[in-house]
């Protein structure tokens, strides 16, 4: 399995291209009328833009009737097959009346190939709702249900092609990317990449023995959705195979006595919906760290668009990696105390 895409150069050329005849384009291929109205969205990762219809189309409720979401994939990060996975894994989550949003099949497919570009892309119904910062306790349990619904579903199959989340994904291979693009001569930064060599061994212990299964991959609240019908889970982008425990600590990453009141809410309402008498949070403070590896890896794969200099101008400073330095100590510190007291 390529768990992994590498470092990206000429292959994204035609990405950073694109152009609104190129989006018509591909939009029309529906076989749709469109009235020409094209907004590009915020996103970093994929191209993605808002396309109006020339009239409306019922795709049911929480879905504009008006407009669709047309969605490139940066050439590179997955492979036809890990987006077609990605792409069963909706429409089985649909089926099973889960609020998703899905792709739009035509032609008896869900991802097609731009002709002149050659790039991946789907479309999708745009959904008509907010996002919340703040949420009120019966949301909250809204939340725990929504995602325990799709773990139910999640149990009954499996990825063969999507990334896994575990030790050598998440550490070694990000550690390998952060090594060959080398994006400050510092010595914070060489430190941090020692430090990355002794804290796999050390996690690779805590992840042998978990259950694994698909998940959403980045369950935060950006990625929820609260329309008419309800809260709505949306960017599968990153769903991947791992323990459900991912999926349960970022709604509520924080440490605080009000924090941990309302991830307990939204735990007790996650256990209900999935008959899971136990989770283990103790894993909490690994997939943190975990996480903020793979986000750096993840900049540092993308550091030739220009974008990604933009928006992290700070990334290649002394700075910013002896601030990580600093914030990778204390998190194997926390990590190291956790396997002091036997709690794996």
């Amino acid at each position: 399995m390529n768990q992994n895409q590498g470092i990206w150069g000429a292959e994204t050329k035609h990405f950073h291209l694109l152009t609104p005849d190129h989006v018509m384009e591909a939009a029309e291929l529906w076989g749709k009328r469109l009235s020409g109205r094209v907004m590009a969205l915020n996103s970093l990762e994929n191209r993605v833009y808002d396309v109006e219809l020339a009239s409306s189309y019922d795709f049911g409720k929480g879905f504009s009737p008006t407009n669709i979401i047309l969605k490139f994939y940066r050439p590179g990060r997955w492979t036809k097959e890990q987006i077609l996975e990605e792409h069963r894994f909706l429409t089985t989550l649909t089926e099973f009346e889960v609020p998703v949003v899905a792709p739009i099949e035509f032609n008896d497919e869900t991802l097609h190939l731009h002709p002149e570009t050659n790039l991946w892309f789907a479309l999708f119904p745009k959904v008509q709702g907010r996002l919340k910062d703040e949420l009120m306790k019966d949301e909250i349990e809204q939340a725990g249900r929504l995602i325990g619904r799709i773990h139910n579903i999640g149990s009954m199959g499996s990825f063969a092609h999507r990334l896994a989340l575990n030790p050598h994904t998440f550490i070694d291979i990000n550690r390998e990317a952060l090594a060959q693009t080398q994006p400050v001569e510092h010595i914070s930064f060489q430190h941090y990449l020692k430090l990355l060599e002794q804290l796999s061994p050390m996690l690779k212990p805590m992840f042998s023995h978990l259950t694994i299964q698909r998940l959403h991959g980045d369950f935060h609240r950006g990625n929820i959705v609260w329309t008419s019908a309800g809260p709505m889970a949306v960017d599968f982008d990153d769903c991947l195979s791992g323990p459900v425990e991912q999926d349960l600590w970022l709604l509520f990453p924080g440490k605080d006595h009000y924090s941990l009141e309302d991830r307990d809410r939204f735990l007790s309402a996650y256990k209900e919906m999935t008959r899971k008498d136990h989770v283990n949070m103790g894993l909490t403070e690994a997939l943190r760290t975990m996480r903020m590896v793979h986000f750096n890896a993840w900049i540092a794969k993308r550091w030739d668009d220009h974008s990604f200099k933009r928006v992290f101008p700070q990334f290649t400073s002394a700075n910013y990696w002896d601030q990580e330095l600093i914030d990778l100590r204390v998190q194997m510190g926390l990590i190291q105390d956790r396997l002091g007291m036997g709690l794996e």
